[in-house]
Order: C-alpha cells, then structure tokens, then sequence
C-alpha cells in the first residue's frame, strides 16, 4: 500500500501567533494585522471567518502567502476547485512558489490524476530541491504509474533529505520488490523496521 503525504503548506507566519492579540472591534487594521488574525482563526478552525478576512483584502495586498491560505480553507471546505483557482493565483503573483505547485500536486493525486500530480510535484522540486516530501510524492506517483525506477530515484533523494521518515523506506522496499530485487528489498524493510 502506498502512503501519500498529506501534509499541506500552510502560511508561514505560526510562530507569530503567540504574539498577536485579538481586538475584533477594532476597525482600521492594516493588512498585515488582517493575515495575522486570519492566520490564528484557521489556526483554531475559523475557516469561514479567516476567509472572510482575507477575501476582503485588496487585490493588491494578497501575496501568494495569502492565496496560498485561502486555498487551504477551501479544501478545508472541501472545494478543491476553488482550492486550484487560488493556487493559481499564488502562482501568477509567483511563478517559482514551490508550496503551491506542491499543494496542486496533492489534491491531483487525491483525485488519482497521477500525471497531473507528477507535473505538479516536479515543479515544486525544481524550485525548492531540498524538499524531501515532494521527492516522495512523486514517487508515489511514479509507482501508481508503475515506473518503479523513477520512483526508486526519488525515494532515495527523499531519504537523502530526510532520513527518519519510515514511509519512505517502505515506498522504497516495494519498489525493489517491484523491480525484482529482493535484497534491496529486504535490506530496506530492515531500516523501516528500526524506524517503527
């Protein structure tokens, strides 16, 4: 069984949310003030009323952070399309935004549009070649496709990137089964049996 990684690019501001204090009443907020309180409502599952926040921001003040937000309280929403819409719109504020085209690779993959996913996650490695987890999801595409060589170059960058991560050993172990190369194979479920 393959296992996808989940994990979406959510804004990048959490760290501040200890510092914010919230004043609802008050009126005359400057945008950033605005992000930071949309990024502490989607933080406790305000969905609605972070994006109401940032929906009402002026065009010219929504960076690709901030569609990037508003597409994860869509899919929140479980609106997908409206999820693509705003990754895309991250994208043509950011052409190189690595999280969006990562995002966009997994909701493809959910929707099992494994090429589609791929392209996505190939773009988001060609701007950020330090993220392991996109190496991953490719590969989980690769071997949806059953291009199990691929995906075994893949695997072995992500845990270049990222050694600790047991699911990645696993995808690898089944892609020298796949291969037929059972020694690999069994030296690597080994590793993923340490990791467990």
């Amino acid at each position: 069984m393959l296992y996808f990684s989940k994990r979406r690019f959510l804004f990048s501001f959490f760290v501040f949310l200890s510092l914010i204090s919230f004043s609802f009443a008050q009126t005359n907020l400057n945008s950033d003030e605005i992000k930071q309180q949309a990024i502490a409502l989607y933080t406790t599952k305000n969905f609605n009323e972070a994006f109401e926040l940032l929906d009402n921001l002026p065009t010219d003040k929504k960076n690709d952070e901030v569609f990037l937000l508003l597409s994860n309280i869509a899919q929140e929403n479980n609106d997908d399309n409206l999820a693509i819409k705003y990754l895309n719109k991250a994208l043509d504020k950011n052409y190189t935004f690595y999280k969006a085209y990562y995002n966009l690779g997994c909701i493809f993959a959910s929707k099992k549009s494994y090429l589609l996913a791929s392209n996505n996650f190939e773009l988001a490695i060609k701007y950020n070649k330090d993220f392991s987890a996109a190496y991953y999801n490719l590969a989980c595409c690769q071997m949806k496709l059953k291009n199990y060589e691929a995906a075994k170059k893949n695997l072995i960058k992500a845990i270049e990137l990222e050694s600790n991560n047991k699911d990645y050993y696993y995808n690898l172990a089944y892609c020298y089964k796949e291969l037929n190369k059972e020694k690999q194979a069994k030296k690597i479920l080994e590793v993923y049996n340490k990791l467990s």
